[in-house]
């Protein structure tokens, strides 16, 4: 497996999941809300970071229900404390996951890191329990790239020369609708959030870290550095990758909880 290109040990690691639960939290709440997740429901959040979404999970599902949080580095959440959470380390590409044990599997910006991404799809649908519902979050890069110049796109160039080199691939979201499909689920649909940020934001900071902890391995330090100075400007306006959230249901009879 390629190392994961953000590893949790760094230094500033903590602030940078926070700053991106600060800037994604909010869509995949409302998301989740919309798909209906209620109390009774059994959850498995793969590729935790920092928590904020398994601990709403676990507020959600309440008493009855029950969320396990796995990630291949669990330091940022060892010590969550949510009532029905259960927190295990785990390397989704080379563990097994549960089988038809789940009411809901989710994950957030973890798959376009993995280099076997299409099998640890097959893995998230598989712990479906009939009737069980998948949402899938991951970034892709087009926004950026169609509608970015200049020294921010600089900036851009040289971060994602970092990550190609880990395995990361900001394109594979854009068929996640089909890709749901082929695996046999039904009701399958899609939406897209893309960023547009002011300098200076949650976002901003986010990626203005992200880029700290990419500088080291980049070829262009320089563009790196002078992208993140203008992340700092609050007069200026960003767009960013676009994230695509698909989800669809495995079939069969859903469980009364």
């Amino acid at each position: 497996m390629t190392a994961y290109a953000f590893p949790n040990a760094w230094e500033l690691a903590r602030r940078r999941v926070e700053l991106l639960e600060a800037a994604h939290d909010p869509t995949s709440l409302r998301r989740a809300e919309a798909l209906g997740i209620g109390p009774g429901w059994d959850c498995l959040e793969v590729g935790a970071g920092g928590g904020s979404f398994a601990c709403w999970l676990a507020e959600r599902v309440g008493p009855s229900g029950s969320v396990i949080a796995v990630d291949v580095d669990t330091r940022l959440i060892e010590e969550l404390d949510a009532p029905g959470l259960e927190i295990h380390e785990m390397n989704v590409e080379e563990d097994e996951l549960p089988t038809a044990e789940f009411d809901l599997v989710h994950t957030r910006l973890l798959l376009l890191h993995v280099p076997g991404r299409d099998a640890v799809l097959r893995k998230l649908a598989g712990a479906l329990r009939p009737g069980g519902l998948l949402l899938v979050e991951e970034d892709d890069i087009y926004p950026v790239r169609a509608l970015e110049a200049g020294p921010y796109r600089d900036a851009w160039d040289a971060f994602l020369t970092v990550t190609d080199r880990a395995g990361v691939d900001p394109t594979w979201a854009r068929d996640l609708p089909r890709r749901l499909t082929r695996l046999g689920l039904l009701d399958v649909d899609a939406e897209v959030d893309t960023q547009l940020f002011r300098g200076g934001s949650a976002t901003a900071q986010m990626w203005n870290l992200t880029w700290l902890q990419a500088r080291p391995d980049a070829d262009d330090q320089d563009a790196l550095d002078l992208g993140r100075a203008m992340l700092e400007e609050p007069a200026r306006w960003f767009y960013g990758p676009a994230r695509i959230m698909a989800w669809g249901r495995r079939p069969g009879a859903v469980r009364e909880t």
